[in-house]
């Protein structure tokens, strides 16, 4: 598979999903290349953070060293179509195809939350 496809790097399905979306997208960085993937992934992640519809993002790093998939990006939207509009950009595809892309192949997908539990303030 190519990885400067623009294609290989949006998550498929969910086109007539309305509720909230979240993305989850892991990569394989190779061991010591980490601030070349961060350079990448910094300046893609502002292009999505500045879109309608963005609601939040994290990139989390494994922190076992035998984890295949070294970063895992999640990102919040409002709805799968705002989730896809940047991805229909003239920007959006001079991002993805440098060829520094190229070493981090990743897996992109959509989700939505079926169960969520949070911390209830401690009553005291």
């Amino acid at each position: 598979m190519d990885f400067t496809d623009p294609n290989g790097r949006t998550a498929p399905g969910a086109e007539t999903h309305a509720g909230p979306v979240t993305l989850v997208n892991s990569f394989v960085v190779p061991e010591g290349r980490d601030e070349a993937f961060l350079e990448l992934w910094t300046a893609t992640s502002r292009y999505f953070r500045a879109q309608p519809g963005f609601v939040s993002l994290r990139l989390h790093r494994a922190v076992s060293s035998d984890a295949p998939h070294r970063f895992v990006n999640v990102a919040v939207w409002e709805s799968a179509a705002h989730y896809r509009a940047p991805h229909q950009t003239e920007e959006f595809v001079r991002l993805v195809t440098q060829e520094g892309w190229r070493e981090f192949p990743s897996s992109p997908a959509l989700y939505e939350v079926v169960v969520e539990h949070q911390l209830e303030p401690s009553r005291g």
